[in-house]
Formats: C-alpha cells, sequence, structure tokens
C-alpha cells in the first residue's frame, strides 16, 4: 500500500477544542436557551459538523492546574480594577469546576479526545440535569439561572440523535442489500479478522441461522460455505459485512460505535498475531477458519483482552470474561 492509502484517524488531531462543561452547553443550546457559558456561533458550528458527521472528533479541554500559588496570594484593600479581576476568577473558579465534574462522570480527563457519537451518548448515559453542576444552591454559587430550565433534559431524553448524525433504516437497508449482492457475487472477499470470529459466536455450532440485524457476515458465512477456498484478504478497519451498520459512516468508511470500536482494532492486530498473518494477507477461507480455530482457543483470548478484566469504558469485553459459548461451539464443528 501507499502512503496515501492510510488514513488519520482524527482522534491525534482532534476537530473541535471546548472546554468540558461546554459541552453540555451545546445541549442547552440545542434545547433552545442561550447558554451564557459558550457563544452562539461556536455553539451552531459545533452542533452543525456534528449533525452531518458522527466521526469528528472533540477535545475537552480544561485549565484545571492554571492557579496561583497560595504563597504568590496577599491580602489587600482591593480597588476597583482589582474586583472586576476578582469577578474574572471567580467565574473561571465557577468553569473549573463545572469542567472537572463532567470528565469525573464521564471518565476522562482534561485534553482527552473522542468521537462525536460516543461523547453525546456518554453524556447522555451519566449527566441527567446541569443542575448541581451548572447552578447550585450555595449563596455566592447560584451560577447559570438557565441551568433548572429543563432544555438540556428534553434533549436529553430524545437521545444522542437529537444532537449527532444517524443513519435511516431506509438508508440502511438499500446498503444491506448492495452489500449482500457484492458478497454473493465477489471472487474474493475482504473482511476484518476478529468478524470471523463474531460469525461463529453467532453460528454457534449451528444455532445461529438467518441475516444478522447489523452486519453481512451470514452472507459472508453463506459465501464461504458454498465455496470453502474463496479467497479471504484479511483487513483491518471496517469491511465488506459493515456498510449496513448504523454505527457505519458512509461519506468516511469510519465505525463510530464506541470512539470507532478503537477495541476492535486491538482485536484484529491480536487475531493476526495469534494466526501469524498480516493486514492484506490472503488466504482461502478454510484455511483461515482452520488457523483461527487451531490457534484461538476461546474469545477470552481476544475480545475479553486476555484476561477477562474492563480496564476503561473503551475497553469493554465482549463474549463474557470466560470467553463465548458460542465461539467455542462452532470450534468444534467448524461452518463448512
Amino acid at each position: 500500500m501507499k502512503e496515501t492509502d492510510y488514513r488519520n484517524d482524527g482522534l491525534d488531531r482532534p476537530a473541535i477544542r471546548i472546554r468540558a462543561h461546554q459541552l453540555v452547553s451545546t445541549v442547552c443550546w440545542k434545547g433552545g436557551v442561550e447558554c451564557p457559558l459558550l457563544p452562539r456561533k461556536e455553539a451552531e458550528a459545533i452542533l452543525a459538523r456534528v449533525a452531518s458527521d458522527p466521526t469528528v472528533s472533540i477535545q475537552l479541554t480544561s485549565p484545571a492546574e492554571r492557579i496561583p500559588h497560595f504563597a504568590t496570594i496577599t491580602p489587600s484593600t482591593r480597588s476597583e480594577a482589582e474586583t472586576r479581576e476578582m469577578f474574572d476568577r471567580k467565574r473561571e473558579v465557577f468553569n473549573r469546576k463545572r469542567d472537572l465534574h463532567v470528565l469525573q462522570r464521564l471518565g476522562l480527563a482534561p485534553n482527552d479526545t473522542r468521537r462525536a457519537r460516543y461523547l453525546y451518548t456518554l453524556l447522555f448515559d451519566r449527566i441527567v440535569t446541569p443542575d448541581g453542576l451548572c447552578a447550585f444552591d450555595t449563596p455566592g454559587w447560584e451560577g447559570c439561572p438557565l441551568a433548572r430550565s429543563g432544555a438540556y433534559e428534553r434533549v436529553r431524553e430524545k437521545g444522542w440523535n437529537a444532537v449527532v448524525y444517524s443513519r435511516t433504516d431506509a438508508e440502511m437497508q438499500a446498503y444491506r442489500e448492495r452489500s449482500a449482492a457484492k458478497i454473493a457475487s465477489a471472487e474474493r472477499l475482504f473482511i476484518r479478522p476478529h468478524h470471523l470470529m463474531c460469525l461463529s459466536c453467532w453460528y454457534a455450532g449451528g444455532k445461529g441461522a438467518g441475516p444478522r440485524p447489523n452486519d453481512t457476515l451470514y452472507e459472508v458465512m453463506v459465501r464461504v460455505r458454498e465455496n470453502p477456498d474463496i479467497p479471504i484478504t484479511l483487513v483491518e478497519g471496517c469491511c465488506m459485512a459493515c456498510d449496513c451498520c448504523d454505527g457505519f459512516h458512509p461519506d468516511t468508511g469510519r465505525c463510530v460505535h464506541d470512539c470507532g470500536l478503537i477495541r476492535d482494532f486491538k482485536k484484529d492486530l491480536d487475531v493476526f498475531q495469534k494466526i501469524g498473518l498480516m493486514p492484506g494477507d490472503t488466504r482461502p477461507a478454510r484455511e483461515v477458519f482452520a488457523l483461527i480455530y487451531e490457534r484461538i482457543p476461546s474469545t477470552r483470548d481476544i475480545c475479553g483482552n486476555g484476561t477477562g478484566v474492563v480496564t476503561a469504558r473503551e475497553w469493554e469485553i465482549c463474549g463474557g470474561a470466560d470467553g463465548n459459548p458460542g465461539y467455542e461451539a462452532t470450534r468444534k464443528t467448524g461452518i463448512f
């Protein structure tokens, strides 16, 4: 492959940089109130961007440590200018607290970057209301008067796709039909290796039957059973089975589930290492499955991080800590 074939995933070059508390502000703007914590033009630009592209990367920032050391603080009688400065500093104290509250709830740290769909899904899952985050009953900490307007809650009730682009059922069905036809007539399949394990989990030694709702792995299995020697080229990232998924973004060819399912990139590389192949390698279908079943006895080795331990939301495990019994059944029976 040429260098131009490789893409930057956007996570190391964020398209949008905002203070962590301003993620909440975008929802309040979406709910119809003019949040004073984020200028209108910035809010409109962010909302327009995520409404058209769920893969856009957002970095949440906070000057959490931009504070004076106590030794530099000296009591004084404040002048008018110092009083204004003190007011601005108080406002910034509010905002730093808001930043850190949001980051703590989301399980993130300053400057962490995630895709739009991931962030708004996480936000609505973990922050029910801005009351107690942007405003308090404590004298001197009253904060934003709009925090109790209900604007945020109204948008949250509709879900992440009230803010971020999501595919229509009609579009996904059209892509399914196109993908199924392409797989049925293909002389070669392009599949990411851990998806062959997903296929095995679903097949469960013969229990799985009929098309799957969010991919075309069933169609891949039918094609492979028809021709066990059909070449499979193993690839990284979205493959022939992904086009009809609600998490597939056709314009970019990327997966937008959970940060682009970053853990799935590791699954692919772990499978490559286990079976001794590299991205772009091509083998007959029967040989690829034989290698997987011979060298990977359990999904725990790949989809359970090798330990069955979840270290973060991005690294959640699939198939259970002790492995998916469906995979083990298919490993015994095979699919041919």
